[in-house]
């Protein structure tokens, strides 16, 4: 039997609002702020989903990462951490 790469995939619940945002591309500055204006309305980690690319491009990647990491937040792997974990060259 093939199985859908979607059948074993967590099913995410969230009561209340919701943020969701990608591509932190290891801009320190623009991660805080995301982070700040969740905090601002309300929005616990547990409701918040990063859609991955956590390290990649900008100035600062250990530190985003680091706060990305601390913030309690969920990360979807994006094509650069796929491509980290396969020791590729690029992320394609």
């Amino acid at each position: 039997m093939i199985r859908d790469q979607f059948d074993a995939a967590p099913v995410l619940r969230a009561d209340g609002p919701v943020l969701c945002f990608g591509g932190p591309y290891s801009n320190l500055q623009a991660t805080r702020a995301v982070l700040a204006e969740a905090r601002r309305l309300g929005i616990p980690p547990a409701h918040i989903f990063c859609t991955g690319d956590v390290a990649a491009y900008c100035a600062d990647a250990a530190a985003t990462l680091d706060l990305v990491m601390a913030s309690g937040i969920a990360v979807i792997a994006g094509n650069c951490e796929e491509s980290l974990a396969a020791d590729n060259t690029d992320c394609g």
